[in-house]
């Protein structure tokens, strides 16, 4: 962490010095504050069963598209994609109609794996069926190919046409104390994510792929990835990425199980693996199955709204959240819904309360756009087809403040920066957090790679600096100890699960907090001429300089 916090302090003295080339912000009235009543009415609304999970392409997404659309219209905001509210997302939707099991076979009876219960599997290409006969199983420890930090679990791996074995996380996550080593320790890095290790397995010619789950290096448990991945899949309809013709988890207990009819065991493979060098490991196992497959293509929308600037009205600071959920999911006590309150119904109140704020106060010097974006949960969707068709030029957007989980349970006396020491627009986060009473706590949770799992990071990899504060921890009543525990909690019985909705307990007096916080930073850079860069040793600093 000192190396995280050095770099926000020299992040600091760079600001200032740049602040002091460039015109000061013009004085304006301090906005109303935002009401944590209004917040909440949101969250009531959009994380009702009357929107059924807010689905891309079901009836909840038009409800929540129309609900969305008429609070821009009614605050005074402009259509941002034109002379429309909404960007249109083409996507391709995938749903597995059967229950195939997963037919393992080598030394000795077959192992048969049952699905949604020992594993899940999922197509994005768009046939009827898709198959596995008899493929053979190779390990490739981490599935990451990295030169640029010596790593290559593929280097000596024949993968073309088989099954590509690989664990979740980070090479270095089990062997790092604190966020120290190649790939960041403890936290997660882009490496570790499950959507890198797809994309890379096809990339490198699988035919398949299946990640290993275990709940402290996923940062979730086994019933989210049964969750998530046993409902319908989207993909957008362009190729944006290589895709693999089956793809899925396998359950940590059914691994085990899987590794030792090869007279394996996963600690021992695991531990290999975590060293440079690692050789990827033909398993003398091989996999069957068949998945029958419903598809259809939809548009799904982003939603935009903008308030011009006065005079750059061609650069931006875009606020960003995702209005979307997993809809139907199954079900715990009879509750099929995944309402999704705190994930992002809380994001996207935020968002339109937001708007009304900026609107209520007038115009900035450069444009501030309102973005609800679509298919966060299926893999970063809405704002990955935004960054490939944006509104606003990636050389002309200034920062991107994405929200993505509210405080529910008041307010708190810190601040917590997802992937601190990124980029200077966090700089900006601390001084007017300082202003609030608050200071900087560091990421309690680094190892569940938030940066690299919501919208934001859609925005970072095109180069536009993006800011996630997540919630702070030291709560005003109760504490850190009470804080964590909430958080925990939340994690282990409301995470994907139908248990995440809107009740009357819920406390909103911490999302008002940092709404009013996350308003006074995008006033703050839409009223002057800073451009806020990336540190020299962030990943995505050479995407900036390319658009600059």
């Amino acid at each position: 962490m000192k190396k995280h916090l050095l770099a926000v302090t020299l992040g600091l003295a760079a600001l200032a010095a740049l602040a002091a080339c460039n015109p000061k912000p013009k004085k304006v009235p301090s906005p109303p504050p935002l009401s944590a009543a209004a917040l909440s009415a949101h969250v009531k609304t959009l994380a009702s069963d009357a929107f059924e999970g807010r689905s891309p392409g079901t009836p909840g997404e038009m409800k929540t598209i129309e609900y969305l659309t008429t609070q821009f219209r009614t605050a005074g905001l402009e259509p941002g994609a034109g002379d429309s509210y909404l960007q249109a997302v083409p996507l391709v939707e995938t749903s597995v109609t059967n229950a195939p099991a997963l037919s393992i076979t080598g030394p000795g009876a077959a192992q048969s794996l049952v699905f949604a219960k020992d594993w899940v599997g999922f197509s994005n290409q768009a046939l009827a069926a898709q198959a596995w006969a008899e493929l053979p199983l190779v390990f490739v420890g981490y599935g990451v190919t990295a030169p640029e930090r010596g790593w290559n679990d593929y280097a000596k791996a024949n993968i073309r046409g088989k099954i590509a074995v690989i664990l979740i996380n980070d090479p270095d996550f089990e062997t790092s104390e604190g966020l120290e080593g190649p790939f960041g320790g403890k936290a997660m890095s882009y490496f570790g994510r499950w959507t890198y290790k797809l994309e890379e397995a096809a990339r490198q010619g699988a035919a398949g792929a299946l990640i290993i789950h275990e709940t402290l290096p996923a940062a979730y448990g086994w019933s989210v990835v049964t969750s998530s991945w046993s409902v319908p899949q989207f993909a957008i309809a362009e190729d944006v990425a290589p895709r693999l013709p089956i793809q899925g988890w396998i359950s940590g207990e059914s691994a085990n199980a899987m590794l030792a009819r090869a007279g394996l065991t996963y600690a021992g493979l695991k531990k290999a693996a975590q060293k440079k060098g690692f050789v990827a490991r033909p398993l003398g196992l091989r996999a069957s199955t068949q998945l029958a497959i419903a598809t259809r293509q939809i548009n799904s929308y982003n939603v935009a709204a903008v308030i011009r600037g006065e005079t750059r009205p061609d650069e931006a600071v875009i606020y960003s959240a995702h209005w979307d959920h997993l809809g139907r999911c199954p079900p715990v006590d009879g509750d099929d819904i995944c309402n999704g309150a705190l994930d992002n119904a809380s994001g996207t109140a935020g968002l339109i309360e937001l708007a009304r704020a900026f609107k209520a106060q007038g115009p900035q010097q450069r444009s501030v756009m309102f973005l609800a974006v679509t298919a966060e949960e299926k893999g970063l969707l809405g704002s990955a087809y935004y960054a490939a068709h944006p509104l606003f030029a990636p050389g002309k957007t200034v920062a991107n403040i994405n929200m993505d989980g509210m405080p529910i349970h008041g307010p708190s006396r810190d601040i917590v920066i997802v992937g601190a020491g990124k980029n200077e627009v966090e700089d900006v986060a601390v001084r007017l957090a300082g202003i609030q009473g608050r200071t900087l706590s560091p990421d309690p949770f680094p190892e569940r790679g938030h940066y690299y799992r919501s919208d934001q990071f859609s925005f970072a990899k095109i180069g536009i600096p993006a800011l996630f504060v997540g919630a702070g921890l030291d709560l005003v009543e109760g504490g850190t100890a009470r804080g964590k525990a909430l958080e925990d909690a939340f994690v282990e019985n409301s995470y994907h699960k139908p248990s995440d909705q809107w009740s009357e307990n819920l406390d909103f007096a911490g999302a008002a907090q940092d709404g009013q916080l996350l308003f006074d930073i995008g006033r703050e850079l839409a009223d002057t001429a800073v451009w806020p860069a990336w540190h020299d040793d962030a990943e995505f600093k050479a995407a900036r300089d390319a658009t600059r």
